[in-house]
């Protein structure tokens, strides 16, 4: 698989006075991979995803995307144009007085034309389910489809990469199942999610996982090596999951099961 972002020996901090936010952050995402990243408050999780996308720069270090470098001003369109970001709050990227003029506002400003960008837009709502609400203000929209809305603008501008960061955490369980329907839509069709979560469930959809602690990676690899170990989240100060919970239970009653996700262990 191609390498499609790149950080090396990275730390970052905010200023020469505090302590350091990242350390010695060294990391590959390949392309069409779905990486998800978990952590504690304060562990620098969304920090790192600002990198990727050129928001901010390493105090040490280098962030290539697709070999360019986010320190170059030069670079920078390009990268946002390829590694699109749906935040926590979706009213902080909503600008547009429609739904359809939000949807079409990043591509007018690289100079996509009106008859492409309209047709982008009506594919991306009609995916998302938003293109009967085409013509209403945005504050008109639920939670939901506020995030839904945020998730348009984003595909609209047709980018190789999207960081999801912390992007259900403010959604109700309905709205939270049918953005994780979405992200596996886009995965399906080969586009490299990043998944930044607090919610430590969530992390078998992944084909990879990563665990950060104290601006630090303590972890990479797989979810189910991750649930093979559950020192893997209990060292960095987290809650394993319910699966992993129960299965060492199990475990210490004699019963042995295998690393597996929640459903897996209700079939089991």
């Amino acid at each position: 698989m191609e390498n499609v972002i790149t950080l090396k020996n990275v730390w970052l901090r905010y200023d020469s006075r505090q302590d350091w936010t990242l350390r010695e952050i060294s990391l590959t995402i390949y392309e069409g991979e779905w990486l998800t990243l978990v952590g504690g408050n304060g562990s620098g999780k969304s920090t790192l995803v600002r990198l990727i996308n050129g928001l901010i720069q390493p105090t040490l270090g280098e962030v290539a995307v697709y070999g360019k470098m986010t320190c170059d001003p030069q670079h920078l369109r390009n990268i946002r144009q390829n590694v699109g970001m749906v935040f926590q709050n979706a009213e902080n990227q909503i600008v547009g007085m429609t739904v359809r003029e939000d949807t079409a506002f990043g591509m007018y400003n690289i100079g996509v034309s009106p008859e492409q960008a309209e047709a982008r837009c009506r594919n991306v709502l009609q995916m998302l389910g938003l293109y009967g609400l085409k013509d209403h203000p945005p504050y008109f929209l639920s939670g939901g489809e506020k995030q839904k809305l945020a998730i348009a603008g984003v595909l609209a501008m047709e980018p190789k990469v999207i960081i999801f960061d912390e992007s259900t955490s403010m959604l109700d369980t309905k709205s939270v199942q049918q953005i994780h329907q979405i992200m596996s839509e886009l995965h399906r069709n080969r586009i490299t999610i990043v998944h930044v979560t607090n919610e430590i469930e969530e992390i078998f959809t992944a084909d990879r996982l990563v665990v950060m602690q104290k601006g630090m990676i303590r972890f990479d690899g797989t979810p189910q090596e991750a649930a093979g170990n559950s020192g893997v989240f209990t060292d960095s100060g987290l809650l394993p999951p319910f699966s992993v919970r129960m299965r060492d239970i199990a475990t210490q009653k004699g019963l042995k099961l295998p690393a597996m996700s929640e459903l897996e262990l209700a079939d089991q």
